[in-house]
């Protein structure tokens, strides 16, 4: 009956008692133990923590050993109805605590607020009661006891509330990404060769410089035939009848290149805080790029070797996503052109000095040579002069005259801090008597902090994405954030801040290596930058237009640089010879094995995998505080259990309402309560001392329990307390006779 009684099975219990007896006219209310000192019943009665600890043990170890479910939830409201029931189940053994130290403190004596507090464990609004607040000043119970209860009653109401959301969070599996492994990847070439502060022409072949669409990866301009295309794109989204009205438009399809066996994309932008708008682009580094595809088609094969006791549950198939990424000490090129009108006529002088736009918002030239207004917005331009190059130099430029010729100019780095190269590029010869229009170019480039990743699913491996990432003390120039002209292109994928100078200062760049940035395209034998602009220029947009593709082939070809590196190391493999996909997911050591000697001046970057899918984890802040108050519970709850079984002290007694009301019924008045038939307004009367005691019958018959208000010398108290597994329950014959008369 005890272990019925421990889970409020009191139905069930006088079912039971019906079939040992027969029931009907006459039956009595049996006389019972009011508190037990048994060691067995105290663990029987304490059964009723077991389900909700073991429940909330189990969602604290599935939590916090990571269990990946797979990419789909199942039984989602089957969760949510076990959450509620185990909610429950905690309610009642928090209950349960608290009636045990309610019968405890009712020997010393427990102020009169405190006495139904075992019923109202779930109510939070308990903690701002007349009754709560009458029992703390209750200045004639010790103040240690009206603390300790305190604390335990707040613990517990606490408990009680939260309890049921936090079981939610552990048990409802969460759409995370969950770690899948990691290792470092070794690419045979150093970080000086990769990220060079200078570029030239070394090593580049001079097939490069004549090029058809199927140009080697090696050559910088290679794959520009997508440049092209994109930017056609760009320029027939929008009908010139409304070119000049159109504020905003949807961007094309992304910029992809791709690599000896990966794609990635190109991410453009506009330096907004810049006069004359510079267009600005990056781009992941090739031989990274490859490397970390490579990596990421290892790591997917690896998933077949996964044996299912690896303890992270076994869902890994073709159909779970996943996402690789690197982090840390990664830089790929950042590029930023800027592009003004200039002319070449009478109002020009041939030996003057040729000027160039500045980046003001960056680069610290505060003290420009000169402004110039621009006729399209009447804007003033911060310009500085090239002391070596001149206007006839500029009339000289190579190529055909009825196309648009580009003339590489290296800047001089006193007068042009922080940029890289200059550009001047002349539009096809004008009639006779017309001057000649000309665009004038400055180009910064650096070396920018990044972070890539791939993701990796059902439908193969995607392309690598490149994510902007600040790093204080570099400086940036902010990237405009609206939907802007068609010339003014802005992908949201960009970031917030464009690099233009990295942590060794801007990329010097050679003319050597820009003229493989402007081959002659074969077929069509011509430039390609006329090329380009014959396909993607807006008429009267031609500045905007240039600097795009200015920017784009720089940062294109910056990327191309170390080509023909790869990844390095040996695979770790089982004993049968197969992929270690269990080591690689466990993110124990790393997966690649290359000698320590003859890589210790590679470049070296770690590649962190993540699938995607539903996960119990703690890697967010909700679970975390869930934990926290399962755990919480567990120790409350097991506290409860090693005190039971220490002191042997148990009871089932008042731990109901009706309960509790019979205990008052059968007690003898008290002067101290009146006034009280009707309701209680007063603090005072929750600052009563109340005991349980023995009364005995007059007739010396038995005795029975009653509440005893107010204070009581110890020597009124002797004799009278409640003794363990001694039976109460009878009322003195008179009192019965004299109740029976009042009826």
């Amino acid at each position: 009956m005890a272990l019925v009684r421990a889970f409020r099975l009191g139905l069930l219990s006088h079912a039971l008692r019906s079939l040992r007896y027969p029931t009907g006219r006459g039956l009595h209310e049996p006389t019972k133990i009011a508190i037990n000192r048994s060691r067995f019943l105290a663990l029987i009665r304490n059964l009723v923590h077991v389900i909700p600890f073991g429940f909330a043990l189990f969602e604290i170890i599935l939590n916090w050993n990571v269990y990946y479910v797979g990419t789909k939830p199942y039984g989602t409201a089957v969760y949510q109805i076990i959450a509620k029931a185990h909610e429950i189940l905690i309610q009642a053994s928090i209950g349960s605590i608290m009636f045990s130290a309610i019968r405890r403190e009712l020997g010393h004596g427990l102020p009169f607020g405190f006495l139904f507090s075992g019923l109202q464990v779930t109510q939070v609004s308990y903690l701002w009661s007349m009754e709560l607040w009458g029992a703390l000043r209750a200045g004639t119970i010790n103040p240690w006891r009206r603390i300790t209860m305190f604390v335990l009653l707040a613990g517990c109401i606490l408990l009680a509330a939260t309890s049921g959301p936090a079981s939610a969070v552990l048990l409802i599996p969460r759409q995370q990404l969950w770690p899948a492994g990691r290792t470092h990847l070794w690419i045979n070439i150093t970080e000086d060769q990769l990220w060079p502060p200078r570029i030239d022409g070394t090593s580049i072949p001079q097939a490069c410089l004549k090029i058809g669409e199927e140009a080697s990866n090696m050559c910088p301009a290679s794959e520009w035939y997508a440049i092209r295309d994109w930017m056609s794109d760009l320029k027939n989204a929008v009908p010139p009848s409304v070119e000049d009205r159109v504020k905003s438009i949807m961007v094309p399809d992304g910029l992809f290149v791709h690599g000896q066996n990966s794609a990635r994309n190109i991410q453009t932008g506009v330096v907004a805080n810049e006069l004359a708008q510079p267009r600005s682009a990056t781009t992941v580094q090739a031989v990274v790029a490859d490397a970390l595809t490579q990596a990421t088609a290892i790591w997917f094969e690896s998933l077949g070797n996964v044996t299912a006791d690896s303890g992270h549950g076994s869902p890994l198939s073709d159909q779970s996503s996943a996402a690789h990424t690197i982090r840390k000490n990664y830089t790929q090129p950042y590029a930023a052109a800027k592009c003004v009108f200039g002319e070449i006529g009478e109002t020009n002088t041939l030996n003057r000095s040729v000027g160039f736009p500045i980046f003001t918002s960056v680069i610290n030239q505060s003290n420009p040579d000169t402004y110039l207004t621009t006729y399209d917005s009447g804007m003033q331009i911060p310009f500085n002069d090239h002391p070596g190059i001149s206007f006839s130099h500029l009339l000289g430029t190579p190529g055909n005259v009825q196309d648009y010729r580009l003339r590489w100019i290296e800047l001089p780095g006193d007068v042009f801090n922080g940029s890289s190269i200059g550009a001047a590029i002349l539009f096809p010869a004008p009639e006779p008597g017309y001057a000649q229009d000309l665009l004038l170019c400055n180009i910064a480039a650096a070396w920018g902090p990044s972070s890539l990743v791939v993701d990796d699913g059902a439908k193969g491996i995607g392309p690598v994405r490149s994510e902007f990432r600040y790093q204080s003390g570099i400086p940036t120039a902010p990237i405009s954030q609206t939907m802007i002209p068609p010339a003014e292109l802005y992908d949201p994928g960009f970031g917030n801040s464009l690099y233009l100078q990295g942590p060794q200062g801007s990329i010097n760049i050679s003319t050597t290596w820009a003229e493989y940035l402007n081959p002659t395209v074969g077929m069509l034998n011509t430039s390609l930058l006329s090329t380009l602009m014959d396909y993607t220029a807006i008429q009267g947009q031609e500045d905007n237009t240039a600097a795009h593709i200015l920017s784009l082939l720089t940062a294109n070809g910056l990327a191309r640089k170390g080509w023909g590196s790869k990844l390095q190391g040996d695979i770790r493999t089982t004993a049968n010879g197969g992929l270690d996909g269990n080591y690689w997911l466990s993110g124990k050591g790393d997966v690649f094995n290359v000698n320590p000697a003859e890589s210790q001046n590679w470049v070296t970057l770690r590649m962190d995998s993540n699938l995607e899918g539903y996960a119990y984890n703690t890697l967010t802040t909700p679970p975390r505080v869930a934990i926290a108050i399962l755990t919480l519970y567990c120790i409350l709850a097991l506290g409860h259990v090693i005190y039971s079984g220490i002191t042997g002290m148990s009871s089932n007694a008042w731990d109901t309402i009706a309960e509790v009301v019979a205990l008052a019924i059968n007690s003898t008045p008290t002067a101290a309560l009146r006034n009280t038939c009707a309701g209680i307004s007063e603090l005072h009367i929750f600052k009563l001392p109340v005991r349980v005691l023995v009364s005995k019958d007059v007739e010396g018959e038995g005795e029975h329990l009653e509440l005893v208000f107010g204070q009581m010398d110890e020597e009124k108290i002797t004799g009278r307390t409640i003794e363990t597994n001694r039976t109460y329950g009878t009322l003195p014959r008179g009192v019965e006779e004299e109740r029976k008369k009042d009826v």
